[in-house]
C-alpha cells in the first residue's frame, strides 16, 4: 500500500499550484467574456446558437484548461519522484483525455439546441432578417 504521507505532500504542492494556475485562468476567462456575451445575445435575440461562435468558445476553454492541467502537473512533478510521480503523470494524462472527451461531446450542443429552438420559436433567422408574411417582430411566430 502506498505511503499516505507522500500523497499528502502531493496534495499540498498541488493546492499551491492550483491556486496559482486558477489566478491565471481567471484572467483568461475574463478575456473570453465578450465572446460569451455575444453568444448569449444571439441565443436570446435570434433564438439560435452560432456554431463558429460556439467553437471559438470551446477552443478558448480547451486551450486554457489544458494549460492549467499542464501548469499544475509541472509544479507537482517538479517536486515528486518515484511512484507519486508516476501516479501524477497518469492523472495528468487522464485529465487531458477527460477534458477532450467532454469538449468533443459539447460540439453536438449547437445542433441540438438549434433544432430545439426551431421547434419552439419557428425557423431561425439571422439578425435583421424578417420572416415572410410577418412584420419581423421578435414576438411574432411564423405559422407552420
Amino acid at each position: 500500500m502506498p505511503d499516505a504521507g507522500r500523497f499528502s505532500e502531493l496534495g499540498e504542492q498541488g493546492s499551491r499550484a492550483v491556486m496559482e494556475a486558477a489566478a491565471v485562468l481567471e484572467r483568461e476567462l475574463s478575456a473570453g467574456l465578450a465572446d460569451a456575451k455575444a453568444a448569449t445575445a444571439r441565443l436570446t435575440g435570434e433564438h439560435r446558437v452560432d456554431q463558429e461562435e460556439f467553437d471559438r468558445l470551446v477552443r478558448r476553454v480547451s486551450e486554457n484548461t489544458h494549460q492549467l492541467i499542464d501548469a499544475v502537473s509541472t509544479r507537482v512533478l517538479a517536486s515528486t519522484t518515484g511512484e507519486v510521480s508516476d501516479q501524477a503523470e497518469r492523472l495528468t494524462a487522464n485529465a487531458h483525455d477527460v477534458l477532450d472527451l467532454l469538449l468533443n461531446l459539447s460540439s453536438l450542443a449547437p445542433g441540438l439546441a438549434n433544432r430545439t429552438l426551431q421547434g419552439a420559436f419557428g425557423p431561425q433567422r439571422r439578425s435583421g432578417e424578417r420572416a415572410e408574411g410577418t412584420g419581423g417582430g421578435s414576438a411574432e411566430r411564423p405559422e407552420g
